[in-house]
């Protein structure tokens, strides 16, 4: 508690007990008793030497609301699992995306992300972890509407809410599922006009890059591989010393792939301007920003622009009027081939026995001419979302007010990939001449697809606030519907004469050309219920629903009813704990069960689907085609269901020194979709179709803790940390007898995404071979030829002598998603001075090497550092096989050996930041200035080796998360 003499800087801070000196102070003096969440009181001295002072929380922080499914409630009413973060802890990081900003900072809350590639850097998010064999991502919500905020100005946001439990999720019914994310966007606010400008400017590099061997390491290795298999080395020593020495670069090239290629300290930049006021009867806001990121090749960029603007109008005393749009024009450029390929051809390019560039300037490989001239995708979005609501309070019935929305959301997409032939020079070592050639296709080549997506949305809704004595009560119910279309067009051409990258410039010949066409047609309908009842802000009940309906089902399967039931006890309302507990701020215990849906599988399942086929038959000497049928219907399919259950308790204590909210969870998933478990002949002539009787479990907890103290009235302290754990279960799932009768094998009770493989027992030895290099009796026969010293031995898992798929066994926990992640932010805030910090890390998840990850010479590709470690007699524990000439079937069975341990903890962000004092901002004429300096993913501390722990599959053609440094300015006018 801070107390200072009013009128003065002069003051002082309790401890945590209350107490408190403050000597010299005169009898006329007033002291200013305040605290964060708390009324400030004022208190004269008088002729007292001892003052007792009970603080009040604030009636702003009691009646804080939240934003919750169809609409907003009061925190401390609230009785579902429900996380909040407020837009501004973004804002100030250079994110791109805006799902790159909740992990870490949200409990309950995994998000993955496995590409810092620009335009394709989305997170994968999951909440509380993964409940279903399908579909796993959360609904995303913006300003009421389903939509994805991910593209979205992080600027323009107000808050970020987290439904997790079914009591939040159960009015959004079959799309609940999985969990909602709700995003709000700024509203205008009554007051003077303000306009603020905010821009940074960063510098990228990647997090982490494969250590690709350079010329003089990958000869030798190549050397080493050819003399076990007893070949003839392919390098001499003189050409070995080339390698080293780059005295013959043009013949044994000494480059530094990845150094050369990456371009370092790639611009970031982001620019926006908000424009806020409004007066009582109407507000508005409006935004522009625009970003651009460089990519790690100079052919890769990406550009957004943003718009948003909305209005609050007042219309009459019962009349609300409000209108949103937010637009995005987003331009992202790539080189014609995928980022994997480029990866991939930087390790395979120590095999053309060639440099980046000849001395002459030409391509000296592949991966050179494919990056700078092979050229180009381009993918153009303009996206569009709109909405139109009008507020109605009826007259007649005090607290009862109609809704209606209409919200129109178009997005276009127009993809162009544009390939022209590769130049590639070769060099002959004896003569010295360099040959210019062309690699792959000879003429250009020009693909085009344009998408187009549109939502329509209606909501009409009735809510009823009303208040008898100590009891509230309210009451919603919500009409919504949703339309959603897609067409797609494409076309292609090949063989350019000319380069002109335009359809109509390729060949003529119809065997050159060729063009495609979709269309999808989407209907949903619901209708939402909620029921709150309270006595005297003590006691709590809920009750929310939907009635659901989807194109996806047959008509009789079509609707389905998704109901969800909370308690809540506020014991700090007691008169017990408000008498003889002080330091309990607030304390509350909720429950929540209820049922919520997710869609299966894709539509239309329920009736029978048919391709092309023939030519059938041949009429009047032409062939006709035909068409058959190919998957028999199912008319009974639906969707999932969820049971949810959770059990919460949320408190804060010592006038706000901490806060806590913890939770449990538990939810059994059923009606997943999964093959039959039944064997047809091959006369039967289709494929069988699904059938709704896959069962899962998820259960586990979320947890949020946080202290604040303001050591004097310069100096603030906070710290937060967040911790989720979650763990599933299979419980039923149709798998072959194979597996299911080996409990070594089984997927039934087990963790979905569980690696199976064989258990490493490391590698063979010489001890393991006789004189005459057989296995000695009693080692278990691995049956992928022969093995030698150096090769990896796998155990005998029943012990009958030999290794078959009867040895596999679990090997690892899931790729995709950690089964724990937590997050640690703390804040300190000095004068002018705040500095933000986010730790950020996974456990539970492992990853597989597998390719030229982990295989040197796989499929004819390059290596990397890690392979110069390999079995000899004189290094029996190595970290790979013997070393060969490409790699044996033996070693890269699926085994532990190549499961990788992908926990990790991140300095996720970090932001130092100075806000000038008002004695400088008013004498400018601006109300405030900020300034700051930012990093993202700025270290890491992980097991895993050459990669980014957030990736989601293991191989040496990732595109890298990028480290960022940045700098910025925030300044209202």
């Amino acid at each position: 508690m801070s107390v200072i003499i009013k009128g003065t800087q002069r003051g002082i801070v309790s401890g945590v007990d209350g107490k408190f000196e403050l000597a010299d102070t005169d009898e006329s003096a007033i002291l200013i008793f305040s605290f964060v969440g708390y009324e400030s009181q004022e208190i004269a001295v008088g002729n007292r030497t001892v003052l007792d002072v009970s603080l009040k929380a604030s009636i702003k922080a009691l009646s804080e609301v939240v934003v919750v499914g169809y609409g907003t409630q009061k925190k401390t009413s609230v009785t579902a699992a429900v996380s909040t973060l407020k837009g501004e802890q973004i804002a100030a990081t250079p994110l791109t995306n805006l799902s790159n900003g909740l992990g870490g900072r949200i409990s309950g809350v995994i998000a993955k992300q496995a590409s810092g590639e620009p335009g394709r850097d989305g997170s994968s998010i999951y909440i509380r972890g993964v409940s279903s064999t399908g579909n796993n991502q959360p609904l995303l919500v913006v300003d009421g509407i389903p939509r994805n905020f991910q593209q979205l100005d992080p600027n323009t946001i107000e808050t970020f809410t987290v439904l997790k439990d079914a009591a939040a999720v159960a009015p959004y019914g079959v799309a609940g599922a999985n969990g909602v994310v709700l995003v709000t966007t700024k509203r205008g606010k009554t007051g003077t006009p303000s306009l603020t400008y905010n821009a940074y400017v960063g510098f990228q590099n990647p997090t982490v890059m494969p250590d690709y061997l350079h010329g003089h390491e990958f000869a030798t290795l190549k050397n080493a591989a050819a003399a076990n298999a007893g070949l003839p080395v392919p390098y001499s020593d003189e050409a070995l010393q080339k390698f080293k020495d780059g005295s013959d670069n043009d013949s044994y090239p000494a480059d530094n792939y990845v150094k050369e290629l990456v371009n370092r300290n790639a611009v970031i930049t982001t620019h926006n301007i908000e424009l806020s006021g409004g007066a009582e009867r109407i507000k508005y806001y409006a935004s522009l920003g625009y970003q651009y990121q460089a990519g790690m090749w100079p052919s890769t960029n990406n550009k957004r622009y943003n718009l948003s603007m909305n209005l609050d109008a007042q219309a009459t005393k019962t009349t609300k009027i409000s209108f949103t749009l937010n637009g995005r024009v987003q331009q992202s450029r790539y080189p014609s081939i995928g980022t994997s390929r480029i990866f991939e051809l930087i390790g395979y390019s120590h095999l053309q026995n060639g440099p980046l560039f000849f001395s002459n300037g030409m391509n000296g490989t592949y991966v050179t001419g494919s990056i700078y001239n092979s050229g180009y995708q381009k993918t153009n979005t303009t996206a569009l979302y709109s909405q139109l609501s009008v507020e109605q309070q009826i007259p007649f019935i005090p607290g009862l007010a109609a809704k209606g929305t209409i919200a129109y959301d178009p997005t276009m997409i127009m993809d162009k990939i544009w390939t022209v032939p590769v130049h590639l020079a070769t060099i002959n070592t004896v003569t010295k001449d360099i040959t210019d050639g062309i690699f792959g296709a000879a003429k250009a080549s020009l693909n085009q697809n344009y998408r187009q997506y549109q939502q329509l949305t209606y909501q009409a809704s009735l809510n009823y606030t009303k208040s008898f004595g100590k009891s509230n009560i309210g009451a919603l119910a919500v009409f919504e519907a949703k339309a959603n279309d897609t067409i797609a067009l494409g076309a292609s051409r090949r063989n350019y004469n000319l380069s002109i990258d335009e359809l109509n410039m390729g060949s003529s010949s119809n065997a050159d050309m060729t063009t495609n066409g979709t269309a999808n047609y989407g209907r949903q309908m619901g209708l939402v219920y909620r029921v709150t009842y309270d006595y005297a802000d003590k006691y709590l009940f809920e009750a929310s629903g939907r009635y659901d309906g989807s194109y996806y089902f047959a008509a009789e399967n079509r609707f389905g009813f998704f109901p969800a039931f909370s308690l809540g006890w506020r014991l700090s309302e007691e008169n017990f704990i408000k008498k003889n507990i002080r330091w309990i701020d607030n304390l509350k215990l909720r429950g929540s069960y209820g049922e919520v849906g997710a869609l299966a599988g894709s539509a239309f399942q329920y009736m029978s689907t048919y391709s092309v086929a023939g030519p059938a038959y041949v009429l009047g000497g032409n062939a006709v085609q035909a068409i058959r049928e190919r998957n028999e219907p199912n008319p009974n399919i639906t969707w999932e269901r969820a049971k949810k259950t959770n059990i919460g308790i949320e408190g804060t204590f010592w006038k706000g020194l901490l806060s806590v909210e913890a939770d449990y969870f538990y939810e059994k998933r059923s009606n997943m979709l999964v093959n039959p478990d039944v064997i047809v002949p091959a006369e039967y002539g289709i494929g069988l179709s699904q059938v709704n009787a896959g069962i899962m479990q998820n259960q586990g907890i979320d947890l949020s803790i946080g202290s604040s103290h303001r050591f004097t009235s310069d100096l603030r302290v906070s710290v937060n940390g967040n911790f989720t754990y979650a763990k599933n279960k299979l419980l039923q799932v149709f798998e072959a007898g194979a597996t299911f009768n080996n409990p070594n094998r089984r997927l039934t009770g087990k963790p979905l995404g569980t690696q199976f493989g064989f258990h490493s027992m490391g590698f063979f030895q010489l001890a393991d071979f006789d004189d005459a290099g057989n296995l000695k009796p009693g080692i278990a026969v691995q049956p992928w030829g022969k093995v030698l010293p150096g090769d990896i031995r796998y155990e005998d898992m029943n012990n009958d002598g030999k290794i078959n798929d009867d040895d596999r066994t679990r090997i690892g926990d899931a790729v995709a998603t950690p089964r724990i992640i937590y997050g640690i932010s703390p804040n300190i805030q000095y004068k002018g001075f705040t500095l933000d910090i986010l730790f950020q890390g996974a456990a539970k998840t492992n990853y597989y090497y597998a390719g030229s990850a982990a295989w040197a010479f796989s499929n004819g590709m390059g290596a990397v550092r890690e392979n110069l470690d390999y079995w000899t007699p004189e290094n029996p524990n190595a970290k790979n096989p013997r070393i060969t000439n490409a790699p044996t079937t033996n070693n890269t069975q699926t085994s532990s050996f190549w499961v990788g341990n992908a926990g990790y903890l991140r300095l996720k962000s970090l932001t130092l930041s100075y806000s000038l004092p008002p004695a400088i901002t008013q004498k400018v004429k601006i109300q405030n200035a900020r300034i700051y300096v930012s990093g993202q993913n700025i270290l890491t501390w992980t097991k895993l080796r050459n990669f980014d722990p957030e990736i989601t599959q293991v191989n040496a053609w990732s595109y890298p998360q990028q480290k960022v440094m940045s700098v910025g300015v925030n300044v209202t006018f």
